[in-house]
């Protein structure tokens, strides 16, 4: 009897274990497809639970101790006006555990973030956005940009390396890495 209770409890964990992998995707580059948003906490806009397949996407990944991040605030959001009806832009904040820290960071700056803004919080590796964004996409630095045009991640980059004519590209369905890339205005 305890043999089948022992067998029984290993087939069970088996099925556990698989059940929660597929939940957690394994590699995200360049060319995978997504179409579900990961469970986040939406502060501003939103919510954004799918990919819709015929809208351009910009994800930015950010926190609120990370400087970088809150110096490319205004150059993202610039770039979201002007693309406001044609690309739907997402400031996903990331590796931060106290999401009043990120509220008040929202209120007291007013203005600088003026699209949706999702907190996927916890200790890295932790929310659902680091397990099937974050840690499959190798992303171990922040800022980061993530460019999502018809279910397809086509783009990952830095966000000071984004320009109009790079989002023109998307916009006019003319879009490669390659593009892009001869698009980067090197730094001075």
């Amino acid at each position: 009897m305890n043999l089948a209770k022992t067998i029984v409890s290993t087939l069970c964990f088996g099925l556990l274990i698989s059940f929660s992998s597929e939940a957690q995707r394994a590699y995200l580059d360049v060319g995978e497809p997504v179409e579900v948003y990961p469970k986040v906490e939406w502060l501003q806009g939103g919510p954004i639970t799918k990919f819709d397949k015929d809208k351009i996407y910009v994800v930015e990944l950010w926190a609120t101790w990370c400087k970088p991040c809150v110096a490319q605030m205004p150059h993202l959001n610039a770039l979201s006006l002007k693309f406001k009806d044609k690309i739907t832009f997402v400031g996903q904040n990331i590796w931060e555990e106290d999401i009043d820290k990120v509220r008040e960071f929202l209120a007291k700056n007013k203005g600088l973030i003026t699209y949706p803004v999702a907190f996927g919080g916890g200790p890295a590796g932790t929310s659902d956005f680091d397990r099937n964004w974050t840690k499959p996409s190798g992303t171990s630095g922040i800022p980061a940009t993530f460019i999502i045009q018809n279910n397809t991640l086509v783009y990952m980059t830095d966000p000071f390396k984004l320009n109009e004519a790079m989002l023109q590209l998307l916009v006019d369905g003319k879009f490669t890495v390659e593009a892009a890339n001869k698009l980067i205005v090197p730094k001075r």
